[in-house]
């Protein structure tokens, strides 16, 4: 296996190069002009070079602007990425995006050098087009080879994947339509094949003004009325049953039930602790169910970072679970400070005091009080994903918690996180009030061996005796890594844990990843933004990011959905989440969080929710002014400790973008709330 290069320029798509370290530049016109050359000519002469780059400039100061050209990308990068002497060549350190093979779950790269413009060199903007149609036609060759491949070993999903990416790359070619009408048929889905076979008419007419070709329409119609196609059977199974998702009896947890019985007995809070997919979701909400109505507040990854964002995504929740509770104005009033929505034209005032503060935290607490008549308990999920701010407000529910509810006014809680993953504090203070007697503390572990058997049956799964030992032994009895690699077998239809697939997926996140690698590009397209948006995502905002219409968008989600890789507009798993992030290349994800951050600059989020788009898209020029927002936001909720965070990393990005007047304005106002925060 070739050694992975320091360098990486991407070419194909919004061009950029990418260091060792992370960093992304995006090259000055020419610069990006003179390197896409060298990599896909190979050498140049600088003769050459500066009558290409340079068609009006006299010859000598052409090349004097040829060497001013590579002296700048010296001290950008700090590297020789261009060497020779009369003759130029790339680096053996850098490489290119259009020398790598195309993948079968790939999609198409893109246009060469995309957005940038060429106009005062008519002939590199030339050579430039005769290189797109080359690499066209290279991908088209590829991808037909790839698909034609896999239909004849009846290997529908790498098929029809294939014959999605040859209509990315041409939408017009009636004969990449008719190869995937055929392949939906084939592989037994006659509605998908239809549905695609009016997908291309509509096209055609609204693009073309005419009417599919005599042979495609030909084949719809043998398709229609059920007709039989020549091709090899399907392999394997592909559809993953409703029960795989969430196993339709709640197995092996008579132990941990009985310790909530008798918490509910005695009033307590409950915290329910344990690992990633070990069931701690599935246990409380059939707890709950048996003793009256759930309100289910989820903890979204990435809230931690943004000072009551958590606080809002559950106040959006109560509300939108209880849309007939109408809130007094001061309720509403102080709640429009992380909820913009229900702001009515007025300004309202920053948190200058504790009072100020008190009468906030009062407000978020009547929401609790209005929202939950008829509630049961309410299940807070994922809390190691609460920001500090929201944890402190939490803790303040809970001092006032057990008086109102002694008369009925707030529903119990059932609060769940990670084993380990709390900040120290907080985990003090949950020891602390289980200790004091006010909250009893459960801590989940795997299945044993018998309730894993008793799974297998539930799940209908056949296979050797050995087996349910077998997955005991590997998984530890962790449920949700028991069903990831069920899935697994459902799908390539061999159930067994084999010494290969113990040493491909010693976790769940290989398991995800092989069941991500089944996926349209564009549903897959829809999962790796969804992850990158994190706490921010909503469909359409997703629709924003990707430039994918609604329906379009729809269509990949549904796929989604399908596949067990979401459950409305959740990931089905944060594990799931994590493998997706996980599989994303840097250039992908780096693309990803420049669009995020471009889209929520313009939505009602938290300001530093847009500084770390611009952060992990590595643009530190673009993050830093939003750092400053960030920080005046929490000093308008009196929040000393994150401002002056926010203004350290505001500072930072400043100086990495070489901008020393905004770095100094970030460290003096870092100095005047320093005493706040004592």
């Amino acid at each position: 296996m070739a050694e992975p290069r320091p360098f990486q320029l991407v070419i194909r798509g919004p061009p950029g190069l990418h260091g060792p370290g992370g960093e992304t530049w995006r090259p000055e016109r020419k610069t990006l002009a003179l390197l896409t050359y060298l990599a896909l000519e190979g050498e140049a002469t600088r003769p050459a070079l500066v009558r290409l780059l340079w068609p009006d400039t006299p010859e000598g100061a052409a090349r004097n602007n040829l060497v001013h050209l590579l002296r700048r990308l010296y001290r950008l990068t700090g590297a020789a990425l261009v060497e020779g002497q009369e003759t130029l060549t790339l680096s053996a350190h850098v490489g290119v995006d259009a020398r790598a093979p195309a993948g079968p779950d790939q999609l198409p790269a893109g246009l060469l050098l995309q957005g940038v413009e060429f106009d005062e060199l008519p002939d590199f903007a030339e050579w430039l087009l005769a290189w797109q149609e080359r690499l066209d036609a290279r991908e088209l060759q590829a991808l037909t080879q790839q698909a034609a491949g896999a239909e004849q070993r009846g290997d529908w999903p790498a098929a029809l994947r294939a014959a999605a990416l040859l209509l990315e790359l041409d939408s017009l070619a009636e004969e990449h339509w008719r190869r995937a009408i055929r392949l939906h048929y084939l592989a037994g889905d006659r509605p998908a094949a239809l549905a695609t076979y009016h997908r291309c008419r509509d096209l055609l007419r609204r693009e073309l003004d005419c009417d599919p070709e005599p042979e495609t329409v030909a084949l719809a119609r043998r398709i229609d009325q059920g007709e039989r196609l020549p091709g090899p059977p399907p392999r394997g199974a592909r559809e993953l049953p409703l029960s795989m998702l969430r196993p339709p009896v709640l197995i092996g947890r008579e132990a941990a039930w009985g310790q909530l019985e008798a918490a509910w007995a005695a009033g307590q809070t409950i915290y329910v602790t344990g690992a990633p997919g070990v069931g701690k979701t599935r246990l409380a909400q059939d707890f709950v169910a048996s003793k009256g109505r759930a309100l289910y507040l989820p903890g979204h990854p990435g809230a931690e970072q943004v000072p009551y964002a958590a606080a809002a995504h559950n106040a959006r929740a109560r509300l939108a679970a209880a849309p007939d509770v109408a809130l007094p104005d001061w309720v509403r009033r102080e709640v429009s400070r992380v909820l913009p929505e229900l702001r009515e034209g007025e300004v309202v005032q920053p948190i200058q005091s504790e009072a100020d503060r008190l009468n906030y935290f009062l407000a978020h607490l009547e929401v609790v009080r209005l929202t939950g008549q008829g509630v049961a308990a309410v299940i807070s999920d994922d809390v190691q994903h609460y920001d500090p701010a929201t944890v402190e407000l939490g803790a303040f529910f809970l001092t006032q918690s057990l008086p109102l509810g002694q008369r009925g006014d707030v529903p119990r809680h059932i609060i769940l996180y990670r084993q380990g993953a709390l900040p120290p504090l907080t985990q003090q203070r949950i020891d602390a009030l289980v200790r004091s007697g006010m909250a009893a503390h459960i801590d989940l572990g795997g299945l044993d061996g018998r309730s894993v058997t008793a799974l297998l049956d539930e799940l209908g799964v056949t296979g050797p005796s050995v087996l349910a030992r077998e997955l005991h032994d590997w998984t530890g009895g962790n449920p949700q890594h028991l069903l990831e690699a069920v899935r697994h077998m459902h799908l390539s239809g061999e159930y067994s844990v084999d010494a290969a697939l113990r040493e491909r997926a010693r976790t769940v996140t290989p398991l995800v990843a092989e069941r991500l690698a089944r996926l349209s590009p564009r549903a897959l397209q829809g999962a790796r933004g969804a992850a990158v948006l994190g706490d921010a995502f909503t469909l359409e905002r997703l629709s924003e990011v990707l430039r994918l219409g609604l329906l379009d968008l729809t269509a990949a989600w549904e796929e989604l959905e399908a596949a067990q890789v979401v459950t409305g507009e959740r990931f089905s798993h944060d594990t799931v989440r994590e493998a997706v992030l996980a599989s994303l290349p840097a250039p992908v994800r780096t693309l990803l969080h420049r669009a995020c951050a471009r889209v929520l600059a313009g939505a009602p989020v938290h300001p530093a929710r847009v500084a770390r788009h611009w952060s992990e898209a590595g643009d530190p020029g673009q993050a830093a002014p939003w750092f400053l927002r960030a920080a005046e936001t929490a000093l308008q909720t009196l929040r000393p400790e994150e401002a002056g965070a926010y203004y350290d990393e505001a500072a930072a990005a400043a100086r990495a973008a070489g901008d020393t007047d905004g770095e100094r304005r970030a460290l003096d106002a870092r100095a005047q709330v320093a005493g706040l925060s004592r």
